[in-house]
């Protein structure tokens, strides 16, 4: 898996840089080691899944913030033939009271904390933020969050919820349920308990997240984002965003393009 990596910032303590990772099938990576505890933040839309030498696996997507150790031994595997892009945040060596430091290892970001997120890395690749800022925006993040968990029946619907997309279809609870292996009951109560979203919260913030990386682009067809997105109209798309990130498409567009 090649890796084209970007420095947005960095001092004696923090480095921030964006990855994008290219892949030409879904196979896992060679293994990589982490030289110091890093978070990897979500930046596109794509998936990919996480295992390290430790036994621990994870689902990552648009959503999902995720901690890897100091010497963490991973791997790698993209959802599908596509290249994903994140944000990876790096403590130096020596450096221990990271925010993510004795956190879960992931989390759940809200829509609103990615777009203040998303925000500070244009910000800090334009020269207008100093990396000082990263830590507190990524403890605010994480604790608004919930967690991101990536087994059982909750991780199988998390994989079919973001599967949607491409299949362009939208599946009910039972049928989110039944490809889970589960009961449409003990689905939405587990799925709630575990990452504090129902399902169709779920499906919608994965939604928001792919619309504010393609406004962050500079898409300014918001009538044909909507529909590529599964939303009703226009106006719903508008009214969820303005609800969930707290500004319209428009000023979020804007805002990004401007940094």
């Amino acid at each position: 898996m090649a890796q084209q990596r970007i420095l947005l910032a960095t001092d004696p303590r923090w480095r921030v840089e964006r990855v994008r990772s290219h892949e030409t099938a879904p196979q896992w990576s060679p293994v990589y080691t982490a030289p110091s505890g890093r978070l990897v933040l979500p930046f596109d839309a794509a998936a990919m899944e996480f295992r390290g030498d430790d036994g621990r696996g994870a689902w990552i997507d648009a959503l999902t913030a995720l901690r890897v150790a100091p010497a963490q031994r991973y791997q790698l595997r993209p959802q599908a033939r596509e290249s994903r892009c994140s944000v990876v945040v790096s403590a130096a060596d020596g450096v221990a009271d990271a925010p993510w430091t004795g956190d879960a290892a992931q989390r759940l970001l809200s829509p609103r904390a990615l777009y203040r997120l998303r925000l500070h890395w244009r910000r800090l690749e334009a020269g207008l933020d100093g990396v000082d800022a990263t830590p507190r925006l990524i403890a605010d993040a994480l604790a608004a969050g919930g967690f991101a968990h990536s087994e059982g029946a909750v991780g199988r619907a998390r994989r079919c919820l973001v599967a949607e997309a491409v299949d362009g279809r939208t599946l009910s609870l039972h049928e989110l349920a039944e490809a889970a292996s589960s009961s449409p009951f003990h689905l939405a109560r587990s799925f709630r308990r575990l990452t504090g979203l129902s399902p169709h919260q779920y499906r919608l913030h994965l939604r928001l997240a792919a619309a504010l990386a393609q406004l962050d682009a500079g898409e300014r067809d918001l009538a044909g984002l909507s529909h590529a997105l599964g939303f009703c109209s226009q106006s719903h798309l508008g009214a969820l965003f303005l609800r969930e990130v707290g500004v319209t498409p428009g000023e979020a567009r804007r805002e990004l393009q401007a940094a």
